[in-house]
């Protein structure tokens, strides 16, 4: 899909469901077949095991992204062809790291998983945050530590959200905010109010349902251009999505000045 200003992003979801089935039939099955053998050792720092299927789902989505996103650019990879880690120190960390072949062009990928879901946003340019929530109740208290008084003010009465529930508006606000820090570096150590945002422009819908997603009826899904007052230079474009009980927000950053992080 095309966000504002032209920038070519892929959203592909996974339900839980399906991986843990896949991996209840056989480790070395299907997922396998997606994930490298260090990407699924990687996934046993989990021991809980529905957080190792979490994680396991959000790699798979994320594989899924990488390699439609490069087919379209030309370059036909298989899954396998691709590597995933991540930062490991720093205010990123935890941040993905795309690793792809010699002369293969750099992608930049977030991740972001809740609930039943997971799912990943790959950009050919700049960089993306995403974040998805499940829709429960957020505290006065939580919604203070998070929102400005600006941003807590444009979430009640911006016309988008008319007819809303109060929690489907605090929790897409939640996302646009962990997206925003991804997005622009910051990590998701830094304070949500250390980037702020003072409202955004509806860019349109978006061409087709994204599936689990805001394939229901009442969903939401629309493109926008983010009025933020702390990205830096470059627009702050991206898709905000309601839909199946889950709030989804991905920002896509493209500041010129800084290439994807990846290692070839």
């Amino acid at each position: 899909m095309f966000l504002a200003g032209g920038q070519r992003v892929t959203v592909v979801a996974v339900p839980l469901a399906s991986v843990r089935e896949a991996w209840e039939a056989s480790p070395r099955g299907t997922i396998s077949e997606v994930l490298t053998q260090a990407e699924v050792a990687v996934s046993g720092m989990h021991h809980i095991f529905e957080r190792r299927v979490s994680h396991l789902a959000g790699r798979i989505a994320a594989k899924f992204a990488l390699v439609h996103a490069l087919r379209a650019r030309g370059y036909p990879l298989e899954a396998r062809n691709i590597g995933i880690t991540q930062r490991m120190a720093g205010p990123e960390e935890g941040r993905p790291v795309v690793q792809l072949p010699a002369g293969v062009p750099a992608c930049d990928l977030s991740i972001t998983h809740s609930h039943a879901l997971a799912v990943a946003i790959v950009a050919e340019r700049g960089r993306v945050g995403a974040d998805l929530e499940r829709v429960s109740p957020r505290s006065a208290a939580l919604l203070d530590e998070a929102f400005t008084e600006a941003e807590q003010d444009w979430l009640s009465r911006c016309e988008l959200l008319q007819g809303r529930t109060p929690d489907e508006r605090w929790n897409l606000g939640w996302c646009i905010k962990e997206a925003l820090v991804k997005c622009t570096g910051h990590g998701l150590r830094a304070s949500l109010q250390q980037v702020t945002f003072s409202g955004w422009t509806e860019q349109g819908p978006i061409a087709a349902p994204l599936p689990w997603l805001t394939d229901a009826p009442g969903a939401l899904a629309r493109r926008i251009t983010l009025h933020s007052d702390g990205a830096g230079s470059g627009a702050v474009t991206g898709l905000l999505a309601l839909g199946r009980g889950y709030a989804f927000a991905a920002l896509h950053h493209l500041d010129e000045g800084r290439a994807p992080e990846f290692v070839t």
